[in-house]
């Protein structure tokens, strides 16, 4: 044994992981992972460098270890303590930092503090065995021991766990050792962050990492900084993956348009294009996929398994003829998912749903319909009578084998025109009619043809876009009559060119669909930052997505949970949330009502008072205490006040929390609920607590909910506000309200569901108030003008009262 006074780095590596085989040499931006690795620790001032390794593993590292200047020793597969303690006695380790093999973005700077603390202790005469950094993202750290302390620790121990790893020799016998855990400081303390890898996910996290770090032009290693910026991106933590139909009898077109798109998204932010491998892809996948490689397609982007975890949600954007059951199940699980131009009838499974293709259908859930990402070519035809040249293309496959049977009615009705057919199973000349494979950029030489003979799709767009003629082969009933609605002529009622003249001349595609260009990449790039959600209720993740879909609009998804009946928004792109700070309370309520919450202060207050009635009916409590939850400045803590109540109040404005201490005199904190602390009020428990338009802007209602219930007590009550789903607007006026709803109401109550929620935490609903009766919004007075106060508008008044159809709802329950 070497006499043992060096510093060594000795990073742990074997490529025989059961969760992720061989993951050290998995390529992470042209390199293996365990050459990220060695690079961070090469930054440590050390005295050698060592990979510790097993036999078999050997052969493969050592080259990776040679060119990145560490030597490589060789030890038991599974006692990584004993490969541990060889290696200190072939290095002569007296201090060891050890790092793991899976680990590419390692803080080197917290690393070398690390060694720089663990010195400095020892110098101090306050030596320790064993140290490391907490609050590290997970992936980010290194220990350092001491070489001599692991050998003795070897032998105090013959745990297998203690023996699968060279740490907890240390920390697991500190009766015997002395370990230091030490909290790290602000630049490295992100626990919440992941960067190690484990799993499949965790690699192509780590993908997404080094690619949009690459784009920020930074370079490797990655300073600490600069990784958690990283791992903090939206683009890194929701990646796009792109998920085309690949299979037989369903065209190339699904997987073309993916593959433009994944290229065109990798400019600004990582995308992928998963390939799922069956023997029912189409027979020409593979060639199609070297072809888009040679394109740019670049080979990282290029996915067999698919992604996704807990902390690991991708944007899966499917663009299939219809997603199969099953991979709607596994996508849904993994990520968000947005959906172009889906077939599927029952399309629950997909967040968002985007259609650029008109469809035959207008789908009553559908997200945005936008024809004009549509890339249209910007090369125009000189419009010309006569049909000289004609093109024929029915895709990469033509599952309906319909390119033949075009080509003999063709050649009959325009006998002196020149054909062209796009195949892959033919080329050259046969019967006076030329075949060419697949064209590249094709739809910016559609130009060059009088008119392109081909099915319902983007092609056909694209011709009638390039100032061609266009006649459709219909593939199946639904293409004939999408043909007929967007006023394509069809191939088989055309018998002579007169037919053909005559057709176009009566029927005009509506190109006014497309008004002007837009890029579908900027939009799923938009779409990407969006949130996914879950009933604030349930909480569940696994079932969200089959939770019925309620309403969708170009912002959001509403759902209605299939366990509790709230109706939730369970998919959001509005980036800017609503700020509750005094700008709130004043000038925007100003523009919203026409004074300021101050100035409005009575009237709110009056209505506070109608509400105490209610309550005060409603309790059974001889102590009158209440915790107003969002007090904003305290209408309603001097309505109760007024009723003989002492009255507490919370809100996240500070502006309004030291108003109602210092003006209206109540005790107040601020805070967000339910985290806030109720003992700085004196009161831990209330005879009320009341919530009015609050409980609609908790994204998790269930902690809100619990802690509602730990604050009443027993038979006390709890009274909150609150937009109805039942009222006139939401029930006549379904998308328009939804679309109006502010974009932080997470939940939208339906009222005559509410005992199924409450009654989870205690509460039994004793008494509900439809407020907000608004006539003008009925569709018979919207319809027929009816005048304000005549007596048919006193009767929609009386009948929006009886039926509880006010837009909004207070719901009054009683602990049990």
């Amino acid at each position: 044994m070497n006499e043992l006074t060096k510093k060594v780095v000795i990073v742990q590596c074997r490529i025989s992981s059961t969760r992720l085989p061989g993951k050290a040499l998995m390529d992470l931006g042209g390199k293996p992972v365990l050459a990220w690795v060695l690079q961070s620790m090469k930054k440590l001032s050390c005295d050698d460098y060592y990979v510790a390794t097993d036999s078999d593993s050997f052969p493969f590292l050592e080259p990776v270890c040679r060119e990145n200047g560490f030597k490589i020793f060789q030890g038991p597969l599974n006692n990584v303590l004993n490969r541990y303690c060889e290696c200190i006695k072939e290095a002569g380790a007296r201090i060891v930092v050890r790092a793991t093999a899976d680990n590419p973005f390692l803080f080197y700077e917290a690393a070398q503090y690390s060694l720089d603390l663990f010195e400095k202790m020892e110098k101090d005469g306050n030596s320790c065995d064993y140290l490391t950094l907490t609050g590290l993202p997970h992936g980010c750290g290194v220990e350092v021991f001491s070489g001599p302390r692991l050998l003795e620790a070897e032998k105090n121990t013959d745990d297998p766990y203690d023996q699968e790893h060279a740490g907890p020799a240390f920390y697991r016998h500190t009766d015997k050792f002395h370990c230091e855990f030490i909290e790290s400081d602000g630049r490295f303390n992100y626990p919440d962050l992941r960067s190690t890898i484990d799993t499949y996910s965790d690699y192509i996290r780590a993908v997404c990492v080094n690619r949009w770090l690459c784009s920020k032009g930074k370079s490797a290693p990655y300073a600490a900084i600069d990784t958690v910026e990283a791992l903090m991106a939206t683009e890194v933590q929701r990646p796009v993956v792109f998920v085309p139909s690949v299979k037989k009898r369903q065209g190339t077109g699904h997987l073309v348009r993916c593959i433009s798109l994944a290229k065109k998204c990798a400019l600004s932010r990582p995308a992928f294009i998963y390939i799922e491998k069956n023997d029912d892809n189409l027979q020409n996948l593979d060639d199609l996929i070297k072809d888009a490689v040679e394109q740019g397609l670049e080979n990282w982007q290029i996915l067999e398994n698919i992604p996704g975890d807990d902390k690991f949600r991708p944007v899966f954007v499917t663009d299939c003829f219809i997603t199969e059951e099953k991979l709607q199940k596994e996508l849904s699980a993994k990520g968000t998912v947005v959906s172009i131009d889906e077939g599927a009838e029952d399309c629950t499974f997909s967040d968002y749903l985007l259609d650029v293709i008109p469809p035959f259908y207008e789908k009553k859930f559908l997200n945005h319909f936008e024809p004009s990402f549509m890339e249209l070519p910007q090369n125009k035809k000189d419009h010309s009578s006569d049909i000289l040249n004609i093109l024929v293309s029915f895709g990469g496959e033509d599952p309906a084998g319909l390119t033949e049977k075009s080509v003999d009615k063709i050649k009959k009705i325009f006998p002196d025109a020149k054909i062209t057919c796009i195949s892959r199973d033919k080329t050259g000349e046969a019967d006076g009619v030329c075949y060419t494979g697949p064209v590249k950029n094709l739809a910016e030489k559609l130009c060059a043809y009088d008119l392109v003979v081909t099915h319902y799709g983007l092609t056909a767009w694209e011709a009638v876009a390039a100032g061609c003629k266009v006649l459709l082969g219909a593939t199946s009933e639904l293409h004939k009559k999408l043909s007929k609605k967007y006023g394509f002529p069809l191939l088989d009622e055309v018998l002579t060119k007169n037919d053909a003249e005559e057709k176009w001349n009566l029927e005009k595609v509506p190109w006014n669909l497309v008004k002007e260009q837009k890029s579908l990449p900027d939009f799923i790039d938009y779409l990407s930052r969006g949130q996914k959600l879950y009933c604030p209720v349930c909480q569940n993740v696994e079932s969200s997505s089959k939770d019925k879909i309620l309403e969708r609009n170009i912002f959001r998804t509403y759902r209605t949970c299939s366990s509790c009946g709230m109706n939730y928004i369970s998919y959001t792109v509005d980036e800017k949330q609503r700020e509750y700070s005094k700008d709130y309370f004043f000038d925007q309520y100003k523009n919203q009502y026409g004074k300021t919450y101050k100035e409005d202060f009575d009237h709110i207050k009056e209505q506070c008072l109608k509400r105490m009635d209610c309550i005060e009916k409603a309790s059974v409590l001889a102590q009158k205490t209440v915790l107003d939850v969002g007090c904003a400045y305290g209408p309603f803590l001097k309505a109760a006040s007024e009723k003989g109540f002492t009255a507490y109040g919370t809100d996240i404005c500070d502006d309004a929390v030291d108003y109602v201490k210092n003006e209206l005199g109540f005790k107040a904190v601020w805070g967000a609920f339910p985290e806030l602390d109720t003992e700085s009020l004196g009161e831990n428990n209330f005879s009320v607590v009341t919530m009015w338009y609050v409980i609609e802007h908790f994204q998790n209602l269930d902690s809100v909910l619990k802690k509602v219930s730990q604050l009443v007590k027993k038979d006390g009550i709890f009274a909150f506000s609150t937009p109805s789903s039942c009222g006139i607007s939401g029930s006549s006026n379904t998308h328009d309200f939804y679309i109006q709803s502010p974009s932080d109401h997470y939940s939208v109550w339906d009222y005559k569901k509410a005992q199924l929620v409450l009654s989870k935490y205690g509460f039994e609903v004793v008494k509900v108030v439809s407020t907000g009766h608004h006539p003008e919004r009925f569709p018979y007075v919207k319809k027929h003008g009816t005048k304000k106060d005549s007596f048919i508008w006193k009767i929609i008044a009386k009948y929006s009262r009886m039926k509880k159809l006010g837009d909004t709802v207070e719901i009054y329950c009683r602990k049990k």
